[in-house]
């Protein structure tokens, strides 16, 4: 039996349970629930869906899923016996600046209209910097990085280029009135969430510095997580900062770990009000 139907069956047979005893009952029930359907049918239907492939990476034609392994709705790997001796024999890892060349425009209406009407920031270059920090930031915390970042490329370096490819900010306007729906019209106006949820999707792409040689390529596309309450619907890019943190981490464990090693997916959800 899972722990949402423990939850529940708590709360009917308690003569008189608080309103705070249901409502955290509730909570650890969603929470067990959310995590046992992490995989499979909840990533179908509540993960973002894969954004098309730019001609930024040279090898979109050859990229596929690799669940089994990595997080990332596409990657591709070059597995030519001679390129991954070479890979084996650098140390070092140059992270160049993001590219945004490849953005394309906002295409959420609600988040687009706030933009227009100047309540909400364009921040792209803003975004594409945090992007940048947040790998060095993962390698630089790691507790055994694969290769040691260094702020040159050189003969001994791989290079990791990123794209930002898709910023569509949070609509704070939209969730503020889903929130306020909530005490009239009740919980269906969650379903409000699909208009006003954002997302970010990047592209990567490692190669041996000074050659061209393509190593590995990947993309992901992540929207705002699902949420019961929390102060990150009301920033336009805190729900995007979260999904860029999480990249990071899973592309730096991703360099460290053995081929059987699967790296993590992130949730889809959070109970977290922050």
């Amino acid at each position: 039996m899972s722990a949402f139907c423990v939850a529940l069956c708590g709360v009917i047979h308690c003569a008189a349970p608080s309103a705070r005893l249901l409502r955290l009952l509730i909570l650890l029930g969603l929470s067990a629930s959310f995590s046992a359907c992490q995989c499979g049918l909840a990533r179908k239907f509540l993960k973002a869906k894969p954004a098309p492939v730019t001609p930024f990476l040279t090898q979109r034609q050859n990229m596929r899923p690799a669940l089994e392994r990595v997080p990332f709705h596409y990657v591709w790997r070059n597995f030519d016996g001679q390129v991954q001796q070479r890979v084996r024999q650098r140390h070092l890892l140059y992270i160049a600046p993001v590219e945004l060349g490849y953005l394309q425009p906002v295409s959420k209406r609600l988040a687009r209209w706030e933009i227009e009407n100047g309540w909400t920031p364009r921040q792209e270059r803003e975004m594409a910097t945090y992007l940048y920090q947040a790998y060095v930031t993962a390698f630089a915390r790691s507790p055994a990085p694969r290769w040691i970042l260094t702020d040159h490329p050189g003969p001994d370096t791989l290079t990791l280029e990123l794209a930002l490819t898709q910023l569509n900010p949070t609509s704070v306007r939209g969730n503020a009135g889903k929130l306020a729906a909530k005490f009239t019209v009740g919980p269906l106006s969650g379903l409000l969430g699909v208009f006003t949820k954002g997302n970010i999707a990047i592209e990567g792409k490692v190669t041996l510095s000074g050659t061209g040689i393509d190593v590995f390529q990947f993309s992901d596309n992540e929207k705002d997580k699902m949420t019961l309450y929390s102060t990150r619907d009301f920033r336009p890019y805190a729900h995007a900062q979260v999904a860029i943190d999480e990249w990071a981490q899973q592309f730096e464990r991703f360099t460290r770990t053995v081929p059987t090693e699967k790296v993590k997916e992130s949730a889809f959800f959070t109970l977290t009000p922050w």
